[in-house]
């Protein structure tokens, strides 16, 4: 089956906006803003695997669920309480970008708040997204940007994710493609325009398609010769995966 290549940052599409830093609180008596902090203090049942996209680049997908607490300026009374997320995040390795996706609920005898955060996370950790919530017994809905420094080991940890600000600096959108995929039979196709020739060592050469997307592929002794091509030439490009290093098997132009 012919596959089409994708910029891959996460098992799916993620695009996240913080134009606006604000949240609110729907209730039963009308909306009012808030500001919280959503602090987690350890992490249990972590797990994490490495795999390879679409286009031949390393992911670690980590699985996770962390406790800490929630505190909230208004209403305090209603929403505070001990936290708990869980979380997966998808980090392509050489980037660093990646997304964060996850539920979480804040419970104690007086507060059943539970919702949804997904965002986005930058090269240095930074994390940009947004979390929606609603509340039993008030009947009250909680929607904001939520922001901080995430990390797929500890979470939100000290000074916590703020909801209602602005993060400081952050990738605000993404562009997420399938991971973790197998490959039938080792191999894929790459369809798009040459945009470089690295004679090495070792040689390689990188497909630019469609999204953009981008496949990098290493020659070996049995790779068919480069000669003849330039960066700008549309090609269809087949790789294999030997010792875990996407090699290439076709070369052929496209008109």
């Amino acid at each position: 089956m012919r596959k089409r290549l994708m910029i891959a940052l996460g098992a799916t599409v993620a695009l996240v906006a913080a134009a606006t830093a604000v949240a609110a609180v729907f209730t039963a008596s009308g909306i009012s803003t808030t500001t919280a902090t959503l602090t987690t203090a350890s992490a249990q049942g972590i797990k994490s695997r490495t795999c390879t996209g679409g286009d031949g680049k390393s992911f670690t997908v980590t699985d996770a669920r962390f406790t800490g607490t929630a505190d909230f300026n208004n209403p305090a009374a209603d929403f505070d309480g001990p936290l708990t997320m869980y979380v997966r995040s998808t980090v392509e390795n050489g980037s660093h970008l990646g997304v964060v996706q996850g539920s979480f609920k804040v419970r104690d005898d007086d507060t059943r708040l539970s919702g949804t955060v997904v965002g986005t996370l930058d090269a240095s950790g930074k994390f940009s997204g947004f979390l929606t919530g609603t509340a039993r017994g008030n009947h009250a809905s909680v929607v904001g940007t939520l922001s901080g420094t995430f990390a797929p080991s500890t979470g939100f940890a000290s000074p916590g994710a703020l909801l209602g600000a602005a993060p400081t600096s952050a990738a605000f959108a993404v562009v997420a493609g399938p991971v973790c995929k197998k490959i039938r039979g080792q191999n894929f196709e790459a369809h798009g325009t040459i945009s470089a020739l690295n004679p090495g060592p070792p040689a390689t050469i990188t497909v630019t398609g469609k999204g953009p997307s981008t496949a990098t592929c290493t020659l070996d002794a049995s790779s068919p010769s480069t000669s003849g091509f330039a960066v700008g030439d549309k090609v269809e490009m087949k790789c294999e995966n030997v010792s875990n290093t996407w090699t290439l098997r076709k070369l052929e132009k496209r008109h």
